[in-house]
């Protein structure tokens, strides 16, 4: 809609329509957006707050135990926690669903409310599963093993006290539990869920796991099909009781990047992305590591292999009718909490989804699973004022929802950057972009107001404050149109970067090899020390 005006009052919406028919009250703040795009907040229909997205954050995966305690990587999750409310509304996440955890989940929930800068939380409790984990478990486990389907109905309703939003189960084959004992259980903790009002989500990634968690009472599929290409009459099943379907792609491409030692970061992920996690992914034992490097190495290739599988069956997916819903699976090994959601769309893109049903699947799509009745995913009158501002068309271009001008929660408009300072690399990235694109106020918008830009070893001032930088680069930029810096080698360290550079299209030399030294505080460049060859 074209030169549109949206009317909040007290945090709802109750108008939207052409700006030339708004009644606006005198009273109102009138914000102008006019050349941005306002869409629902994004909604994560699958996050764990028990996990971290860190290395040493699934000990059964990949056990690193040795090296990290798990009760500090758990006390250090608890610790951040607040921090990880704003990288989930930075990133344009305004709501999210826990699907399982320890009991503390609720206590998650609660302060999530009380937050006027967390997203929305819905939660389940701790898994009902198939199989144990006992790496997991200090004394509140987010997976407990049902030993038959009377335990079961006993798991569901110890979590059914404390109201959860969802039941989740944890459908696993293993040689000693059989799909039949998976079966009865799913058919029992969906009776018990039911009869309280509350749906089930079923983990099942084969094809008759999935198969026998819709026969008996799964609501929610959560994860892609894995292990093999679905079948039309899977599909129709799927279609006829109307069962929610959650792709889940990101997590699987996550995991094989860090436990294969090749992660590739999107800008998102280093601007939102929590910078003492990512930093734990280098720390991946190499290939000399023995048992470990092993173990890493097959978890990646298979991981690698299910997520093609997934990914294939989304498009029929989709075909046959079925409802979708975006979720990451963050916190998951290499799944950021926040920014994983923009790869999550960009996979769904590439798997042949149309952009508008990727951004369906992503508001009131996932909104579905959050609640059977969402009060938000839409931007229509009555429901909860969650959008968000956008500097470009995300119709166009998928990777438009990142260009994030503003988050609105419950009709508060925020800017991402004053919810989370860019990580020193995201900054550094970005001036070397605007570098690029030969933009001098973008250039010279990522360097504080005191700025010094130095000659190392030499300690020479060449440019100090703002003005003299923007001087010295708008020279530089109108003399060289051919400018280019390529990053040969980058080196993160706390708020330093350094940046190995090759420099071509220069005015004077054809080409120059550099080494430039960031300093960045408060989410700019305070200072930068050059090295020339």
């Amino acid at each position: 809609m074209a030169d549109a005006a949206i009317l909040v009052h007290q945090g709802r919406i109750t108008w939207v329509g052409p700006k030339s028919q708004a009644r606006i009250p005198p009273t109102a703040r009138v914000v102008d957006l006019t050349g941005s795009w306002v869409m629902p907040g994004l909604v994560d229909a699958h996050v764990h707050f028990f996990q971290s997205a860190g290395l040493y954050t699934r000990p059964d995966i990949i056990d690193l135990r040795a090296v990290r305690p798990y009760a500090d990587e758990m006390a250090a999750i608890k610790a951040d926690l607040a921090d990880t409310f704003r990288r989930y509304l930075a990133s344009g996440v305004t709501a999210v669903v826990d699907m399982g955890g320890p009991f503390w989940n609720f206590d998650i929930r609660e302060a999530a409310r009380k937050d006027p800068l967390a997203p929305r939380v819905a939660v389940a409790g701790p898994l009902i599963s198939t199989v144990a984990r006992p790496q997991l478990d200090l004394g509140d486990p987010p997976i407990i093993r049902a030993d038959s389907a009377e335990h079961a109905r006993k798991l569901v309703g110890e979590q059914l006290a404390r109201k959860p939003d969802l039941t989740k189960i944890w459908f696993v084959l293993t040689p000693e539990r059989p799909a039949g004992d998976g079966a009865a259980i799913v058919a029992e903790v969906a009776k018990a869920s039911h009869a309280a009002g509350v749906r089930l989500a079923v983990h099942a990634t084969e094809l008759e796991t999935a198969r026998q968690a819709v026969l008996n009472g799964a609501d929610i599929l959560v994860h892609s099909i894995q292990d093999a290409p679905v079948d039309p009459g899977f599909l129709a099943l799927v279609k006829e009781r109307n069962v929610l379907y959650i792709p889940n792609l990101i997590v699987l491409e996550g995991y094989a990047e860090v436990l294969g030692r090749k992660v590739d970061l999107l800008a998102e992920e280093r601007r939102w992305g929590a910078p003492q996690v990512v930093s734990t992914w280098s720390e991946m034992p190499g290939p000399d590591s023995g048992e470990v490097a092993a173990q890493a190495a097959d978890r990646a290739a298979r991981f690698g292999a299910r997520m093609k599988i997934g990914r294939d069956n989304l498009l029929p997916v989709h075909k046959a009718g079925i409802p979708l819903a975006t979720g990451t699976d963050a916190g998951n090994i290499g799944t950021l909490p926040g920014p994983s959601m923009h790869r999550e769309m960009q996979l769904m893109v590439e798997a042949g989804l149309p952009i508008e049903t990727v951004l369906q699947a992503s508001t009131s799509g996932a909104a579905r699973v959050f609640s059977p009745t969402p009060e938000f995913g839409t931007v229509a009158p009555g429901m909860l004022a969650d959008l968000l501002v956008l500097e470009a068309d995300p119709l166009a271009d998928i990777r438009n929802v990142a260009r994030i001008r503003f988050v609105v929660r419950e009709g508060i408009l925020h800017a991402p950057r004053d919810l989370v300072l860019p990580s020193p690399e995201s900054v550094v990235q970005d001036q070397v972009d605007a570098y690029n694109a030969r933009d001098v106020e973008r250039f010279v918008a990522l360097f504080s107001p005191d700025a010094e830009v130095l000659r190392h070893p030499s300690g020479e001032v060449l440019a100090r404050g703002r003005d003299a930088i923007r001087a010295t680069y708008s020279d530089l930029f109108e003399q060289s149109p051919d400018l280019h810096c390529r990053i040969l080698r980058r080196t993160v360290q706390g708020r330093f970067v350094i940046d190995q550079e090759l420099v071509t299209g220069h005015r004077r030399k054809p080409a120059v090899r550099a080494v430039a030294i960031y300093e960045v505080e408060a989410g700019l460049i305070r200072r930068c020390w050059l090295v020339k060859e």
